[in-house]
């Protein structure tokens, strides 16, 4: 589906309902979110993304790969097609995230096999054994963890060595173009400029710091453009 083929009731909801707190956390088991986040995924991970993330990580096969909040599972979906994953792991807060992920994995992939959790990063060690992974993901979310460091800590000790961590997220230094891009997409002036702050929490060279103070080598980043940052670590 389109991902600009949003509907006047969605763009309504996301004005109305999802940013009736601007600064509190979403609820990831409402269907019309989850509608809204598969119906916007391409507008996120579009070509431009895809192009910064291969340019950063090659192209090899990847065995094990694992997404940290990988909500409806689409970036699994592509990534397990693009790097011949046999194997998927899907952590992720809301159980109907995950019901969704699993239809999208069933139809869309060949991968032998899957584990979709529910996990709260912020309570929670990561339920992964230590280098096990190949390729780890965590996307649009780091702004959202209490202890975004923990999070890189944690998701960087699954890796094997030759493994490789990727953050992707909101970024901060261009509050009035994030401002122009969320209007664009249907959100109130007042209520961008608002979330501004908690969105956009981290600078490229912010990420970049915390993976390297997870051990991680090599660590690379692109702005993918204005308000979208990609980070590449190593695990050695």
């Amino acid at each position: 589906m389109s991902s600009y083929d949003l509907s006047s009731e969605l763009i309504s909801y996301w004005d109305e309902n999802k940013m009736a707190h601007p600064l509190g956390k979403a609820d990831w088991t409402d269907r019309d979110r989850i509608k809204y986040i598969v119906e916007t995924y391409s507008r996120r991970y579009d070509m431009l993304f895809w192009k910064n993330l291969v340019e950063l990580v090659g192209t090899q096969k990847r065995d094990v790969i694992v997404d940290f909040g990988c909500g409806p599972g689409l970036f699994l979906v592509d990534a397990s097609n693009k790097f011949a994953a046999t194997r998927l792991i899907g952590l992720d807060e809301s159980r109907e995230m995950l019901d969704q992920a699993k239809i999208f994995i069933d139809e869309r992939t060949s991968a032998v096999s899957y584990e979709l959790t529910v996990t709260d990063f912020n309570e929670v060690e990561i339920p992964i054994p230590h280098s096990s992974v190949d390729l780890a993901f965590c996307g649009f979310m780091l702004h959202e963890m209490a202890s975004p460091q923990n999070l890189v800590e944690q998701a960087s000790r699954t890796l094997r060595s030759g493994g490789k961590y990727i953050v992707y997220d909101w970024i901060s230094g261009n509050e009035e173009m994030f401002v122009r891009k969320m209007t664009e997409q249907g959100m109130s002036h007042e209520q961008a400029r608002l979330r501004y702050p908690h969105m956009c929490k981290h600078s490229l060279d912010d990420i970049i710091g915390l993976m390297e103070a997870a051990s991680l080598k090599d660590v690379k980043g692109i702005a993918v453009n204005d308000i979208r940052g990609l980070v590449v670590g190593l695990m050695k």
